[in-house]
């Protein structure tokens, strides 16, 4: 988890260094037509995996021996996915831009990155059921470094446009894939048994993939349709907003997300109710304190990195953060449900919340512009979390009491994990040669 956890925190971290320059550099309207640009990048991005990469890291980490056939099989489905994917999204282009020229033609430029994205996605999934972590960190660590390395000299010399920006923010994450050079292939991963009776063929795959995809699917129309349907529904100005106000509203997530990855793969090999429990308690205490310092601090900093012009976006920043911190246990436990071989449970909660959220935001986005798609997303992340939740007491018995509060036992793990890491560190730093 803390391989990951490093991980997790390098694209947050890219996205907050670049926030700042792309709000200086292109305005309030300039950063609303790049957020218009990506964001169906990255909708579709995960609607056209089909669940497949979370099917490999599921089949890989029950059986590490089927990796090389696993994602052989995977990467054909994702090409031909995502080549259909590309054409439906230039071909809705005008659509999304609300009849914006400029923006149509930033969303087909954009697209181009759909099939080298998911096909990153795969080679992450089978990493992760390998429990590669550092691969996964390292990908992560490129992929943001490269972000930054390439807008700031664009900044600085006033070449940073929408079309340059959008260009950035495409491509950049592709570029990480170099971390999965030469992965290892035998699957002989310590401490996890082979099972080479597993099925790795397409249909075992996609099965296992559309159940988890529809999830999927849901929770990022739940996190990012909102983004989509902005400029349509009101104006690339509040959308400008937003879009910084989700950027900052992830900042709590970094923890959450280290853990719920590691969770997946961990629970997939070996189902642990105490272990499931544990990790949500203390993840969403962890998210929590984050997200409470991130919400007390932000009414000095925000005007001063982003400009006074974003000033408007703090509010909807808080909505947002109290979102995220909400929907932490629930996130956790969706993993669990996964993990334990029944994600179309995740699925129908991240559906049934995703169709409230869709409606809300026909509702009120037109009215309340930013601050209604975060009443939105507020709602919609509350009924996701909670009904993962009593989907796992329902069917696996587990209290779910188990995933709120934080203990003595969990003061105790958390101590325990510091002094060892503190350890490490002080056996690493002894080895080295003064």
């Amino acid at each position: 988890m803390l391989q990951t956890l490093i991980g997790n925190f390098f694209p947050p971290l890219a996205v907050l260094v670049s926030a700042p320059i792309l709000a200086h550099a292109l305005g309030v309207d300039g950063r609303g037509e790049v957020a218009a640009a990506t964001a169906p990048l990255t909708l579709v991005i995960t609607a056209a995996t089909f669940g497949i990469p979370d099917a490999v890291n599921y089949v890989v980490a029950r059986s590490p021996l089927t990796v090389r056939r696993a994602t052989r099989t995977a990467l054909v489905l994702m090409v031909i996915a995502g080549l259909a994917a590309t054409a439906a999204v230039i071909l809705s282009s005008s659509w999304l831009s609300g009849g914006d020229v400029t923006i149509q033609h930033l969303i087909t430029v954009a697209s181009l990155a759909i099939v080298p994205s998911l096909v990153v996605a795969v080679l992450r999934g089978a990493a992760s059921g390998l429990h590669l972590w550092r691969r996964v960190s390292l990908e992560r660590f490129i992929s943001s470094t490269i972000r930054i390395a390439a807008l700031i000299p664009l900044w600085l010399t006033g070449n940073l446009t929408p079309m340059a920006a959008t260009m950035v923010i495409a491509v950049g994450p592709l570029l990480g894939a170099v971390a999965y050079w030469r992965m290892p292939g035998t699957g002989k991963t310590p401490g996890i048994p082979p099972d080479t009776g597993k099925d790795t063929g397409p249909r075992q795959i996609m099965s296992f993939g559309m159940r988890v995809w529809v999830g999927a699917i849901s929770g990022i129309l739940l996190s990012r349709l909102d983004q989509a349907l902005m400029t349509p529904l009101s104006d690339s100005y509040e959308l400008g907003l937003y879009a910084v106000a989700a950027t900052i509203a992830d900042i709590p997530l970094i923890i959450n997300r280290a853990v719920r990855d590691v969770t997946f793969s961990a629970d997939a090999a070996q189902a642990t109710d105490q272990r499931l429990g544990t990790s949500a308690r203390i993840s969403s205490t962890a998210s929590a304190l984050l997200g409470l310092v991130t919400a007390a601090t932000m009414l000095w900093w925000l005007p001063l990195l982003f400009g006074a012009d974003f000033s408007p976006a703090i509010p909807i920043t808080a909505v947002l953060l109290l979102a995220a911190v909400l929907g932490t246990p629930g996130s956790i436990a969706g993993a669990g449900l996964s993990a334990r071989g029944r994600p179309g449970l995740r699925s129908t909660s991240l559906v049934v919340s995703c169709l409230i959220n869709v409606g809300l935001l026909f509702l009120i986005v037109p009215t309340y512009g930013a601050m209604g798609a975060a009443v939105a997303t507020l709602v919609g992340s509350l009924i996701a979390a909670n009904a993962n939740i009593f989907f796992l007491w329902k069917i696996f018995g587990l209290s779910p009491w188990e995933f709120y509060g934080f203990r003595r036992s969990d003061w105790h793990t958390s101590v325990r994990f510091a002094r060892r890491m503190l350890r490490r560190t002080r056996g690493g730093s002894a080895s080295q040669p003064h």
